[in-house]
């Protein structure tokens, strides 16, 4: 059965977080998935973590040779995506166990090309300004690519990241949609749960 969705999972270097990660997708009550885990050359002990779920049928684990960043590792998941709809997670976030049924029930009520929204947010609640660093802006008025749910039979042409952009990758694909007039929805369900208590985080160091 072709899966309905298509998880994408890039990470680098989380070998106490991405078990977290995984597991909650195996929690799931929406089962119609496939997960594309993209190791980031990671030089911990991630991979042998990740290899624990290699059995899994609906896992695919994608190695890269060295590091070349989040938005790269996420465009050679989305080279093996077969779902209908791409999503992602973080690595060092999770989801709460309806997160991809309270999605599948949105997308089959509406013909939408890109689905976001609805974050819970542990920690740090501002972010760098893409368009001034020296300056912090609150995470409620930034796009977060963690929670994306793209329509591959729609718009499977701007579904990818722009590799040169060092910061707010997310940002850049969401404008993309925008520029190309695609129908765009969002939601408040809180299901995607965004991890900023680590100094580390994706959009910490980007």
């Amino acid at each position: 059965m072709k899966p309905f969705f298509s998880v994408i999972i890039a990470v680098y270097n989380r070998e106490n977080h991405i078990a977290k990660a995984i597991e909650s997708l195996l929690a799931q009550s929406f089962q119609n998935w496939e997960a594309i885990i993209v190791d980031d050359g990671s030089n911990d002990g991630t991979l042998s973590i990740i290899n624990q779920y290699k059995n899994e049928k609906r896992i695919q684990i994608v190695i890269m040779d060295e590091n070349e960043g989040v938005a790269s590792a996420r465009n050679k998941g989305i080279e093996f995506a077969n779902g209908d709809y791409l999503t992602f997670l973080d690595s060092d976030d999770w989801y709460k166990p309806n997160h991809l049924e309270s999605r599948y029930s949105i997308l089959e009520e509406q013909d939408i090309d890109l689905l976001h929204g609805g974050v819970e947010i542990i920690g740090k609640k501002k972010v760098p300004d893409k368009n001034d660093v020296t300056k912090d802006i609150d995470l409620s008025e930034c796009v977060i690519g963690g929670t994306f749910f793209i329509n591959l039979g729609t718009a499977s042409d701007i579904a990818s990241f722009d590799n040169s952009i060092q910061y707010s990758e997310d940002s850049d694909l969401f404008d993309k949609f925008v520029d190309n007039d695609k129908a765009i929805v969002k939601t408040n369900l809180k299901t995607y749960v965004y991890n900023r208590t680590l100094d580390d985080s994706i959009c910490s160091n980007q």
